[in-house]
């Protein structure tokens, strides 16, 4: 897996491109054989279990984010991210135009993030900089969704399904409200179903509760915030909305079985 070079954790996006050779991969329990100009893309709903390289075999993250930056273009494009995320497909073939037009994209990315690290957080060239990136990252969705569009005209388009569309859309508003609302009902209640249905429906799809999406989101999110030098754990708790830092810790400890400091220490880079 590490030399896939995929991130942490598994709440996040990514789109990767295969440059060279070929690599057999188990995900979410299918074979996938991903080829030389094959795109894939990684979310919450990829899971992926093994990982077979051949020697020539080369990919490159064209970029890794958190979920949330995909959030404003969502809106009114959920048919193609649905397509885009569904459990049943996992790569894409890209023609030399395609598969050239992300790696100039990769190289945006990449140069505005090495801007990125030498800047004060505070500043206001921080703030913008990090908005390009944004920017960029979803325009190169929407580049890509756009390559997608045009591999579905060939194809038989599949009815959409329901259960899937709803887990899709869950998972989007879980990654921007996950900070202040950990109730299921807050979600059920937004996506206009009852309690027990969205948790039935989400669990067929996942094979987790809601509840169980709402821990994992919020523990890896401060997972990710203590692994930062600069971040305390007061301003942790304080950025996860927890009311007190005492009730932050007491909560990660239950669920990981060690404290937010004991994680800290262990994971913060010297």
């Amino acid at each position: 897996m590490d030399t896939l070079g995929f991130i942490e954790g598994d709440m996040y996006i990514g789109l990767y491109l295969c440059v060279k050779g070929r690599c057999e991969m188990v995900v979410n329990d299918q074979l996938c054989c991903l080829c030389a100009g094959d795109a894939m893309v990684k979310s919450p709903l990829v899971q992926i279990s093994s990982v077979r390289e051949y020697e020539d075999f080369e990919m490159v993250s064209v970029f890794e984010d958190e979920m949330e930056v995909l959030a404003p273009i969502t809106d009114g494009n959920i048919d193609v991210v649905h397509g885009l995320l569904r459990q049943n497909r996992f790569h894409y073939p890209l023609d030399v135009a395609e598969q050239t037009l992300l790696l100039e994209r990769k190289r945006q990315i990449d140069e505005r993030k090495r801007e990125l690290a030498d800047l004060d957080v505070s500043s206001k060239t921080y703030q913008i900089t990090s908005r390009i990136i944004a920017l960029l990252e979803q325009a190169t969705v929407l580049d890509f969704a756009r390559m997608f569009i045009r591999q579905q005209a060939d194809t038989p388009q599949e009815e959409m399904e329901k259960e899937r569309l709803l887990m899709i859309r869950f998972i989007f508003l879980l990654f921007q409200h996950y900070k202040t609302h950990r109730q299921v009902k807050f979600y059920a209640d937004t996506l206009n179903v009852s309690s027990n249905h969205f948790t039935r429906m989400i669990k067929k799809v996942s094979h987790r509760t809601p509840s169980e999406w709402i821990l994992l989101v919020t523990i890896n999110q401060a997972k990710k915030l203590l692994r930062q030098n600069r971040a305390s754990i007061k301003e942790v708790a304080q950025e996860l909305n927890f009311p007190e830092q005492f009730t932050f810790r007491k909560y990660f400890k239950l669920y990981t079985g060690v404290s937010p400091k004991e994680y800290k220490l262990k994971h913060t880079k010297v």
